[in-house]
């Protein structure tokens, strides 16, 4: 088990530093057209962002009726979301249902909220787009009707009944039971992913302003969806950064729009790794007093 999950580490990390092989230059290029205070600023964005969805994936189990304890839980989400980083775009998925298989939640139920959460978060995603192009915020021309559908469809997809039949039906014995309250809090909090996801890209922006704030929200859910339908890219790459830069291209020109997409793709996956190591480090501290303290209290028994 142990050879796995380096094995699967070792993966992670030369998945996501192939998806900059041959960038080196480009990318000290752009770091170097964009100040270090601005870089500081969107990754502490990207990092509030990629914690609210974990926070979200785990209301989603809690649904599902089987919750884990903060601790274990953040363990589970950013660990196993390194695997969206090695080709196929299910390796997240397993490593979810195997690092929470250790808590008895059956690989059935995590997959299932996997599933579920992908749902959701392309629902919300499809609603902050649509909002931000209704209102202007967009460099494509789509028609009207098209962003009004994608609007309501958005809202069905995340009412309960459609949630939780389709929840039920990937799960079986552990059915979905989510509530009003409960969705419209991780719609919000997803919401929020979005916001910070969106922030980032703007400040990363030579002139930041409300309007590109509205932009860069509808160009990274939109090339977030892109990246999600091509599933064999690890995290999306190419597809979600070529979507990315033909949106802001139009409005901050091709090579600022090429220097900020190939940023925040590094700031994600620094992301990514600072959660997954912090969470790591903060359960093995805390399983292993746990085990200490649970050694003491055998020996205090014994002795008695």
């Amino acid at each position: 088990m142990r050879v796995a999950r380096w094995a699967f580490l070792a993966l992670v990390v030369a998945f996501a530093w192939w998806g900059l092989w041959g960038r080196e230059d480009e990318l000290l290029e752009a770091l170097r057209s964009i100040s270090p205070w601005r870089v500081l600023a969107a990754l502490a964005l990207v990092l509030v962002g990629i914690a609210a969805t974990g926070s979200a994936w785990l209301a989603l189990l809690g649904a599902f009726g089987r919750r884990l304890p903060g601790t274990a839980g953040r363990a589970v989400f950013f660990l196993g979301q390194l695997g969206k980083y090695i080709p196929g775009g299910v390796w997240s998925m397993g490593a979810h249902a195997e690092l929470a298989r250790a808590h008895d939640v059956p690989v059935r139920t995590t997959v299932s909220t996997s599933l579920v959460f992908l749902g959701v978060n392309l629902a919300t995603g499809g609603l902050v787009a649509s909002v931000c192009a209704l209102l202007g915020a967009t460099t494509v021309d789509v028609p009207r009707w098209v962003l009004w559908s994608v609007l309501v469809g958005a809202l069905v997809a995340l009412t309960p009944p459609v949630v939780n039949r389709g929840g039920s039906l990937l799960a079986g014995a552990d059915g979905l039971r989510v509530t009003v309250g409960v969705l419209a809090r991780i719609a919000a909090v997803q919401t929020l992913t979005w916001s910070c996801y969106a922030a980032a890209l703007t400040v990363l922006a030579p002139s930041p302003d409300w309007q590109l704030l509205g932009l860069a929200a509808g160009a990274f859910t939109a090339s977030y969806a892109i990246g999600v339908l091509v599933v064999v890219a690890p995290a999306g790459l190419g597809a979600r950064d070529v979507t990315l830069v033909a949106l802001l291209a139009p409005v901050l020109g091709l090579p600022t729009a090429t220097a900020v997409a190939l940023v925040t793709r590094v700031l994600h996956t620094v992301g990514d790794l600072l959660l997954a190591l912090a969470a790591w480090s903060v359960a093995r501290r805390r399983r292993v007093g746990t085990d200490g303290q649970s050694a003491l209290e055998y020996h205090m028994s014994s002795r008695a």
